[in-house]
């Protein structure tokens, strides 16, 4: 039998584990970030829009630059996954940013006290499967409601965005990374209108056996609308496959690692804007905040330090 005080000493190292164990799936705590604690460049705003369903609130920040905005309005960005991209949003970033152009930026995140809902958004990011069968990932996750949820970002948080800020509306961009880039992807390639850049960051290809590739096809068909520019993104370790870890389903293995690339060669040599930024050294958890400082600089028109 297990004495009293290895059992405490036990039951204490387990609570100091708990945090980082969290983290490491995803459930990082949503603490304060630049919203909060305010900023010098860009004032915040708050607001809850309800999914279709009305299942999940949505957790809306719109910052909008102090800076005066040009003549024909402010570059406008919308991030998937906003509490976790906001949470690696600086003080100094935004600095840069208002060097430039900087654009309104639209977080969009869960009600809650994540960083990440795990649930929310494998439903919310994750394309339907094509023939219409319900399907979920590897973690038994149900997905497929990328559509309702891009509805609802087109509609009710666009029109709020609009609303509070003068945006140009020639330059409207969507980022986001893993199940974020999916859906970024996804709307590329299935409403090409809805934005001008798309920034896809280490896109989960995989997801239902690469079914999104099966939208490439029918994009093609059509000329993609003028002005349309497709960023795709993945970290030197991910397309080393070093940076997955231990994954055994079938779903995981369905794509290689190098889709990514082809398919941002495929789309070029088919007369799309579209490039290929792989980001030496990074796993898929840096790219996160790599590729987000990547896209806003970019959105801004200030060189990136990389």
């Amino acid at each position: 039998m297990a004495r009293p005080g290895v059992i405490v000493i036990a039951a204490l190292l387990a609570l100091i584990a708990a945090p980082a164990m969290s983290q490491a799936r995803g459930q990082a705590p949503a603490g304060p970030t630049v919203a909060e604690e305010g900023s010098a460049y860009y004032g915040f705003e708050h607001l809850s829009v309800p999914s279709r369903d009305g299942a999940r609130l949505y957790r809306v920040r719109i910052a909008t630059p102090k800076k005066a905005p040009p003549a024909q309005g402010y570059p406008v960005v919308y991030l998937l996954d906003g509490d976790a991209a906001l949470a690696r949003i600086s003080e100094p970033l935004l600095a840069r940013l208002d060097a430039g152009d900087p654009p309104v930026i639209v977080a969009v995140g869960y009600e809650g006290d994540r960083q990440f809902d795990v649930l929310a958004r494998a439903l919310d990011y994750t394309p339907a499967a094509p023939d219409g069968r319900p399907v979920a990932d590897p973690a038994g996750r149900p997905g497929g409601g990328a559509d309702a949820f891009l509805d609802v970002l087109e509609g009710e948080i666009a029109q709020a965005a609009q609303g509070r800020a003068a945006l140009d509306p020639h330059r409207r961009a969507i980022w986001g990374h893993s199940y974020g880039g999916l859906c970024v992807l996804h709307a590329a390639l299935t409403r090409p209108a809805s934005f001008d850049a798309y920034y896809a960051a280490s896109p989960s290809l995989w997801w239902n056996y690469g079914s999104v590739l099966e939208e490439v096809d029918p994009f093609l068909a059509a000329p993609p609308p003028a002005g349309l520019r497709l960023t795709l993104m993945s970290g030197g370790e991910e397309v080393a496959g070093r940076s997955a870890g231990r994954r055994t389903h079938p779903m995981w293995s369905s794509v290689p690692s190098s889709a990514i690339r082809t398919l941002a060669e495929r789309l070029e040599a088919a007369g799309v804007t579209a490039r290929y930024e792989e980001l030496p050294g990074l796993g898929h958890g840096p790219m996160l905040g790599a590729s987000l400082e990547r896209a806003l600089l970019s959105i801004a028109g200030v060189a990136s330090a990389a």
